[in-house]
């Protein structure tokens, strides 16, 4: 039992020194994302007091990828904008709350499922459609919405604009 202590405390010894490079690293880390949050933020109020929507500088964003951008006027109210190009489709839901963690993984579920609903009554390829949901900072999303997010199952990102 004593050997395994002294193992330990002798490997410990040999490490200790990293540790507070550790823990600076994961401040600064922080410390860099609340700031690009802070940025971002003050930049979306600049945007929209200048008339420039979410949705307009979505829609700007994908022409100039050279998509073909729909704003959706149907009884979908889940889905704002549908873009085109050649046999790929985007499905795009804007949100821009203001509040932080505003975005539940509920509000991605129900962006997703109304996203394969439209893609099932419209008879469009699930293989060729890609769900997007757009925000201005990714404070927005609560932990939850996060990992939906980044799950390859559900086929939808986030885009930040």
């Amino acid at each position: 039992m004593t050997n395994t202590t002294e193992m330990i405390i002798g490997s410990l010894s040999y490490i200790w020194h990293l540790i507070p490079i550790v823990i600076f690293i994961i401040l600064l880390k922080k410390l860099l994302t609340y700031k690009d949050n802070q940025k971002r933020k003050i930049k979306n109020e600049e945007n929209e007091k200048n008339g420039l929507t979410l949705e307009l500088r979505t829609i700007k964003k994908y022409e100039d990828l050279g998509y073909k951008v729909n704003t959706n006027t149907t009884e979908n109210q889940d889905i704002d904008m549908i873009c085109h190009k050649d046999d790929k489709t985007i499905l795009i839901k804007c949100n821009n709350s203001s509040e932080s963690k505003s975005i539940k993984a509920e509000d991605i579920m129900a962006f997703y499922d109304n996203a394969i609903e439209y893609i099932n009554t419209n008879k469009i390829k699930e293989k060729d459609t890609t769900f997007r949901y757009v925000v201005p900072y990714k404070d927005l999303f609560h932990k939850s919405a996060i990992k939906i997010l980044t799950d390859d199952d559900y086929n939808c990102k986030y885009v930040l604009v």
